[in-house]
């Protein structure tokens, strides 16, 4: 039986990338001027109304296109503490979901609940322009795939080929987790409800894709905990 933790030995690549070229977008992000920053976020950013067709970016403004922008948006962050309590979240739990689908399926998998969160988002305010950025629906995903293939483990700090275990179990922290976003969402502010939304969207279609992209055996919970 799986014990919630990625295999001994196990280096978790794609986690690792992502944390990384996530923290090398934010430096590039930080090193441009203003107007430059400004121009990177509006054309790489998931702007509802111009996925939607309803706006249109200027011409002046560098884009690969508003498809595209559903993916790169993911990868880019609001500020310090966006990026920092993102790939915090992506540390603690990435390696053991990583660990139990295996590395293309993992890249998949996160990609598609990032597109989910990306999809909720869109639906409950097409036609919003304000920029969108930031991989929480995608790693609100992972949150959900750990939860369902992992429920009585407890949070770990991976640390090199070590794993510090932390005095939480995953099933509390990750409930916490989700009244927080229901309490925001129902909060009354519609540009929070929006942002929140997008999270819920990437949990919901990581607790749905979990098992279907696990490797055999691994979405059985260990009988107690670690």
């Amino acid at each position: 039986m799986s014990s919630g933790r990625a295999p001994p030995g196990f280096l978790p690549r794609v986690t690792l990338a992502i944390i990384g070229l996530c923290t090398l977008v934010f430096a590039v992000q930080a090193l441009l001027g203003e107007s430059a920053r400004w121009d990177m976020l509006l054309g790489f950013s998931m702007i509802p109304a111009v996925v939607t067709g309803d706006r249109v970016l200027p011409d002046a403004i560098p884009t690969l296109g508003a498809a595209f922008s559903l993916l790169s948006a993911m990868f880019l962050h609001a500020d310090f503490w966006h990026l920092a309590g993102n790939m915090m979240l992506l540390w603690l739990l990435g390696d053991g979901v990583e660990g139990a689908m295996g590395h293309l399926r993992f890249i998949v998998f996160y990609l598609l609940c990032g597109l989910a969160g990306a999809g909720a988002q869109i639906l409950s305010d097409p036609g919003s322009l304000d920029p969108v950025v930031g991989a929480s629906g995608a790693i609100s995903g992972v949150l959900a795939a750990a939860l369902v293939l992992h429920p009585r483990t407890r949070l770990s700090l991976p640390l090199g080929r070590r794993r510090v275990v932390l005095p939480v179990s995953l099933y509390a922290a990750v409930a916490g987790w989700v009244g927080v976003q229901l309490a925001d969402a129902m909060s009354g502010d519609a540009e929070e409800t929006v942002a929140w939304l997008s999270h819920l969207g990437g949990f919901v279609a990581g607790t749905i894709l979990a098992l279907p992209f696990a490797r055999p055996g691994e979405g059985v919970p260990p009988i107690s905990p670690p």
